[in-house]
C-alpha cells in the first residue's frame, strides 16, 4: 500500500511542479491589445453515484495580433477551473463584444494566450499534499 501512496505523491508533485513553473513563466509574458469577440458561460454536466454535478466555466474569445500575425485566444487562465455560476456571470459581464482588453501571449508560442497570468495559489496546497503523501508513505514503510 505504501508504494501506491508514494507513486501518487510523486506523480502529483511532478505534475504540480510543472504547472507552477509554467504559471511563473507566464507572469513574464508580453502583453498585447486584444478585441473581445464573445463572452459566454460553458456548463459541463457530469454524473456519478451521487447524481448530477454542474460545473461553470468562463469562455471569453478574443482576437490579438503579434508581429502582423492574427490569433484568436479563448483562455482566461492557464488552468481551466470551474467557478460558481454567479462568479462566471459576474466575470463575463466585464467583457463586452468589441471591447479592447489586455491579453498576454507566450513569446515562444504566440498562439498561446491568457487574460490572467501567474500561478494559481491553490496549486501550492496540492503540491504540499503530494509531497506529504510521498514522505508519509516512506515514513510508514521504514519506521
Amino acid at each position: 500500500m505504501w508504494i501506491v501512496l508514494f507513486i501518487v505523491g510523486v506523480v502529483l508533485s511532478i505534475v504540480l511542479s510543472i504547472s507552477i513553473n509554467r504559471g511563473k513563466k507566464s507572469a513574464a509574458w508580453p502583453s498585447v491589445r486584444a478585441t473581445v469577440i464573445s463572452a459566454e458561460i460553458e456548463e459541463k454536466h457530469e454524473y456519478d453515484e451521487d447524481g448530477e454535478h454542474v460545473y461553470f466555466y468562463p469562455r471569453i474569445k478574443y482576437d490579438y495580433q503579434v508581429e502582423d500575425q492574427n490569433y484568436m485566444g479563448s483562455k482566461y487562465k492557464l488552468l481551466d477551473s470551474s467557478m460558481s455560476k454567479r462568479k462566471v456571470y459576474e466575470l463575463i459581464s466585464h467583457f463586452i463584444e468589441g471591447d479592447i482588453i489586455t491579453a498576454y501571449y507566450n513569446p515562444e508560442k504566440p498562439e498561446e494566450s491568457v487574460l490572467i497570468t501567474g500561478v494559481q495559489k491553490y496549486l501550492y496546497i496540492f503540491l504540499v499534499i503530494g509531497i506529504g503523501l510521498s514522505v508519509f508513505s516512506l515514513v510508514k514503510q521504514f519506521m
